[in-house]
């Protein structure tokens, strides 16, 4: 996303609007954020996203939620949905905008002189499209529908053509049954001036609203039934966006505190039983120990986790910070395993061996032999799987920091070699022998015939399913 001269979303301090968006992505049901989200989507600790949020909240993006006895988290505002819901397209031109707007004034003409129709529509131009500029992101149309005056006869006609096309699913609906002509007449309208255009972003705001420099595209008289000549000026409101209007709630002082707790240093030894930590623990334990409860009466407290055995762990990622250095998978799993052998954490035990199962609905890659193993599944969004050993009954934060590591990595090479995109396959990876740092794609490899073993030094034992 380019923020250069953005009139659509404000900088935030210390992080590129692509991260923001980003973070606020991650919100629960599309609202809520926290310590949690931040953590997990930055790949940073506790006091980073702490500072990140706060920025976001200065910036418009997030306010304090409305809590009663609870962790404190954020929620978003209207411009944070905003942000969050607008997709990311590839760059374009000044040739291509114009290209672009050319042909939705054409479409637009035909919409309106469609005897077919309910509705006519009006357009106007705002954003970055109003400037010269090198490049741009996209072309944000503000739409509204005008319907026409018809006779009850012609608007019974119009009506029955368009409900006839109606989905059963939209017929279903309380709207789809009030409304159903003009619902489906929207949905074709939309879907034939958007058709093949991407980059053309038709928005319902109107610029008036928004406080935004406009520029008429379209208008419409419904009582004539005729097209209004537009002015080639740019309108320019004086009044401030409904969106600045939205009240801002106080920033609180402090969002960041540690909860009280039973402290324990990197190298002490827990028992485990009947205890799971997983990889995708991490950051949810970090929220747990540093996010404050508000009260009923809205004080911030210290949260109290003395009781939970796991939040005493918390942080724990940081101690092995090699899963954030920018290296391949292969290479990042070499330096994790040094590691751990330098720290004699229990991964450094296992074989060397990486195994890779894709198959329905899985995508697994472990590290070990037989039972003795290390294994994780690669989500959509997360990467799961146990951080604790088998074999032993106590762990410290290091154990678990080189766990960590071992899990990102192998995380990645799953990631990099692109094995979801594979057919059903298996393959064996031998650590040792591996000379590249990343391993290749192998989707590529299969679609020449060469993902067999010895593609690569190390690949051993390829079976398709």
């Amino acid at each position: 996303m380019n923020e250069r001269g953005s009139h659509k979303h404000s900088p935030v301090k210390t992080v590129p609007l692509e991260l923001v968006q980003a973070v606020l992505r991650s919100a629960i049901n599309g609202r809520s954020v926290g310590l949690e989200e931040a953590i997990r989507t930055l790949d940073c600790d506790a006091h980073h996203a702490d500072l990140i949020l706060r920025q976001m909240a200065e910036a418009g993006y997030l306010e304090p939620a409305d809590i009663f006895d609870g962790l404190f988290y954020w929620q978003l505002t209207p411009n944070g949905t905003r942000l969050a819901l607008e997709l990311k397209r590839k760059r374009i031109g000044r040739d291509k905008v114009q290209t672009i707007i050319s042909e939705l004034l054409a479409r637009a003409k035909v919409i309106n002189g469609d005897s077919d129709r309910l509705q006519r529509i009006t357009l106007k131009l705002f954003g970055s499209a109003l400037e010269e500029r090198d490049d741009y992101g996209d072309v944000d149309v503000s739409i509204a529908y005008l319907r026409r005056q018809l006779s009850d006869i012609e608007r019974e006609r119009i009506e029955n053509a368009l409900k006839a096309r109606q989905s059963n699913s939209d017929r279903q609906t309380f709207q789809g049954r009030l409304m159903g002509a003009e619902r489906q007449d929207t949905r074709e309208i939309m879907a034939f001036l958007k058709k093949g255009l991407p980059h053309l972003s038709l928005m319902n705001d109107d610029p008036m609203d928004l406080g935004a420099p406009y520029r008429w595209l379209v208008d419409h008289d419904v009582k004539t039934d005729r097209p209004v000549d537009v002015p080639d000026d740019i309108v320019r409101p004086n009044g401030p966006s409904i969106l600045d209007q939205h009240p801002r709630k106080p920033l609180p002082p402090i969002t960041l505190l540690e909860a009280r707790h039973r402290a324990i240093s990197a190298n002490t030894k827990v028992a485990i039983d009947d205890m799971h930590i997983g990889l995708e623990d991490a950051a949810a334990l970090e929220e747990q120990m540093w996010s404050p409860k508000v009260t009923r009466e809205g004080d911030f407290v210290a949260n109290d986790i003395r009781s939970e055995k796991r939040v005493k762990f918390a942080g724990f990622q940081h101690l092995c910070p090699i899963w954030k250095k920018d290296l391949g998978g292969v290479a990042m799993l070499k330096e994790a395993l040094d590691w751990c052998d330098e720290h004699k954490v229990w991964v450094r035990d296992l074989f060397p061996r990486v195994s890779i199962q894709r198959s329905d609905r899985t995508h697994i890659i472990r590290l070990g032999w037989g039972h003795d193993l290390i294994n994780f599944n690669i989500g959509g969004r997360s990467t799961t799987g146990s951080l604790l050993p088998i074999n032993r009954a106590r762990v410290s934060k290091i154990d678990l920091a080189g766990a960590y590591a071992v899990g990102r990595a192998l995380s990645k090479m799953y990631d990099e070699s692109r094995s979801a995109k594979m057919p059903w396959f298996s393959a064996d990876i031998l650590l040792p022998v591996v000379e590249v740092d990343r391993l290749p794609d192998f989707p590529r490899l299969h679609k020449a015939d060469a993902f067999r073993e010895g593609a690569f030094r190390g690949l051993r034992e390829v079976t398709f399913f």
